[in-house]
């Protein structure tokens, strides 16, 4: 028997997109790379990748109120909760915001003197290692009651260089902020190296 002829194929007809439809596909793509590019931009902004001089803003407006004497400042770089323990204080010893900064931090004045001011060098910033954050959550809800969402939280490295009439010098610090509540807060500052005590203001 002859071999069968292998089958034919149909071309198939080349299929023409109009204009209309390609200018629509892409107009779709451009949306789809423009969500995308967002989306990661937005995760890489909540983890602090991008955007780090936001995380940097509470040690700026931190040190900057302990300078100044700011109080409203000063709590206003903090959770609420932890703004309103300072708030509560302040108002139990009658005092003005001003004294009560001047009270809280009267070696810093002391040693500097009245006119102290501040300047910022910030020399490094890593992520906060979970330990740390398991035991803050933990102290905050022991302490407030109800538990704390962190998004993202950060050790911020910095030199403070304090001046006034009286001394100057560099202090080193380690001061830990957190995202919570979608903004950056301060949590609290150690130092880096051992400073010498510094006077009680007599």
């Amino acid at each position: 028997m002859p071999d069968n002829p292998s089958p034919k194929r149909t071309k198939l007809p080349e299929q023409k997109i109009s204009p209309e439809k390609q200018k629509q596909q892409g107009t779709v793509l451009t949306v789809l790379v423009i969500l995308i590019a967002v989306g990661a931009a937005m995760i890489l902004y909540r983890n602090g990748v991008i955007g780090g001089s936001a995380s940097k803003r509470p040690v700026e407006e931190y040190l900057g109120a302990i300078a100044s004497r700011d109080f409203d400042s000063y709590i206003g770089c903090m959770p609420s909760l932890m703004a309103g323990e300072y708030l509560t204080e302040r108002d139990s010893l009658g005092l003005s915001g001003e004294e009560y900064m001047r009270e809280l931090y009267s070696d810093y004045f002391a040693e500097f003197g009245d006119d102290m001011t501040v300047s910022l060098d910030f020399t490094g910033r890593s992520r906060i290692d979970s330990r740390y954050l398991e035991n803050f959550s933990a102290d905050w809800l022991e302490q407030f009651g109800e538990p704390i969402k962190i998004s993202s939280a950060f050790e911020v490295d910095v030199t403070a260089h304090f001046a006034g009439s009286l001394s100057s010098d560099d202090i080193d610090l380690c001061c830990y902020v957190i995202k919570s509540g979608g903004r950056w807060c301060i949590a609290g500052c150690e130092y880096l190296t051992d400073v010498e005590e510094l006077p009680e203001e007599e």
